[in-house]
């Protein structure tokens, strides 16, 4: 009798002693993941405070790259319609996309100028023939492809050498006996003495001296290149 109890007691201590080892693991189980979660969330807290502002940073000068970089592109072809607000061309040129591009023409945005007076040209007066164009980088995926460009030549007799518009690099700077207006797309202009300066739908007086950077210009070419007139446009 006295046997068996006391392996009974052995038994119960074996038992205690298995329990108390179990519960110990799932103890630490349980505090853990608690403690790693707390501190992963400090950790996280403090990146975002270190790499906020730096990301912000980083965007912002990404846009002002998309901005620096954005250059208009020279088009040409045939008018093939014009009415109010629309306009609808067959592009010939390599540049952007070839064939039939409608032209969104907004008031506030788009100017629609004679090729030989430079003066604004109203949608019924637009011949059906030659056009030069100046598109921003925005056009639609659709067939066929829409856009607002920002200034369409249009009018433009047989051989006759089309305006070009410019966005100067810089002031013009002087080069022997005259002057060269260089465009932000590269392209360089020859002023001389000779070359005739005046506002657009203004009777300002204007000169040369009014060329800076990021000015706008119609520039009117005679058959060497050189510039005999220029249009400067108020930015």
């Amino acid at each position: 009798m006295k046997k068996r109890w006391m392996l009974l007691a052995m038994g119960l201590t074996l038992s205690l002693t298995m329990l108390a080892g179990c519960s110990q693991p799932a103890e630490a189980e349980t505090i853990a993941p608690a403690e790693t979660a707390a501190d992963t969330q400090e950790e996280t807290v403090k990146a975002d405070e270190e790499n906020g502002p730096a990301s912000e940073t980083e965007s912002s000068e990404s846009a002002e790259g998309a901005k620096d970089v954005s250059v208009l592109t020279r088009i040409w072809g045939t008018v093939l319609s014009s009415e109010e607000g629309q306009m609808t061309v067959d592009n010939t040129s390599p540049a952007s996309s070839s064939g039939e591009i409608i032209f969104h023409i907004d008031p506030e945005h788009t100017l629609v100028l004679d090729a030989v007076s430079g003066l604004p040209v109203s949608s019924e007066d637009v011949e059906l023939g030659s056009f030069e164009a100046y598109l921003g980088p925005a056009m639609t995926m659709s067939l066929p492809p829409q856009t607002t460009p920002e200034m369409v030549i249009v009018n433009i007799p047989a051989d006759f050498r089309v305006p070009q518009y410019v966005i100067a690099d810089s002031a013009p700077e002087q080069d022997g006996d005259g002057w060269i207006l260089k465009g932000a797309d590269g392209a360089e202009y020859r002023i001389s003495e000779q070359t005739q300066f005046s506002p657009y739908l203004t009777r300002n007086i204007v000169t040369m001296e009014d060329i800076q950077k990021g000015s706008a210009c119609l520039i009117w070419q005679d058959a060497d290149g050189a510039a005999e007139r220029i249009v400067l446009f108020a930015r």
